[in-house]
């Protein structure tokens, strides 16, 4: 077995070319699996704003001269020992081959040594089974826009939820759910019975 060689990004250039091949690669799985796409623009503002904080922690594997992987942070911040992982893909031609699992070992290594302990990250569904794999516990995050707010969210809330946390702004707000285990129905009936709802899971580790 090859060994997977693991880069930090070097130039503006090569940020460019890693959020692409980010970007390409969720529109095309969104079009497979018949997801929403998301659009990345806010992404690759976040990857820039790490880049002049720490270039060393966006991450990617090259192949033949093409990016079949790479792991991107966002939310700095030494003095809480916090990051945010921000995206991680692992292009669909390189799947189950272990890209994925070594891209975020080498994220945690790097954290360590720059003195982070603890890691926060928001996925699709489909990926839950591997964050926990690694490690990660899940929470579910329900946020609402407009002129909807935490209130409906609450009411909806037919399960008694235990609530960590919540915040409301003028036009946003959201809560975050203690859960036992990760289950696309809540996702589904929030969604369903909350104005302008979105909901996802979302995990946390301590190094």
């Amino acid at each position: 077995m090859n060994l997977i060689n693991i880069k930090s990004v070097e130039s503006k250039e090569k940020l460019r070319e890693i959020f692409t091949f980010l970007s390409k690669s969720f529109y095309e799985d969104a079009l497979s699996h018949k997801e929403h796409y998301f659009i990345m623009s806010e992404r690759y503002e976040e990857m820039k704003e790490q880049y002049k904080k720490d270039k060393e922690l966006i991450i990617y594997i090259e192949e033949a001269g093409n990016i079949v992987g790479a792991l991107t942070s966002k939310n700095m911040d030494l003095k809480s020992k916090k990051i945010t992982l921000g995206v991680m893909v692992v292009a669909e031609s390189h799947r189950k081959r272990g890209y994925a699992r070594s891209l975020i070992q080498e994220f945690e290594k790097a954290c360590k040594e720059k003195g982070i302990a603890h890691i926060d990250l928001g996925a699709r569904f489909r990926a839950c089974p591997f964050y926990i794999n690694q490690g990660y516990k899940p929470k579910l995050m329900v946020q609402v826009f407009d002129f909807a707010g935490i209130e409906d969210i609450k009411k909806a809330n037919i399960e008694h939820l235990e609530i960590e946390k919540e915040y409301q702004g003028e036009t946003y707000g959201f809560i975050i759910f203690n859960i036992d285990g990760v289950d696309k129905g809540k996702i589904n009936y929030f969604e369903r019975n909350v104005p302008t709802a979105q909901a996802q899971y979302v995990f946390e580790k301590d190094l």
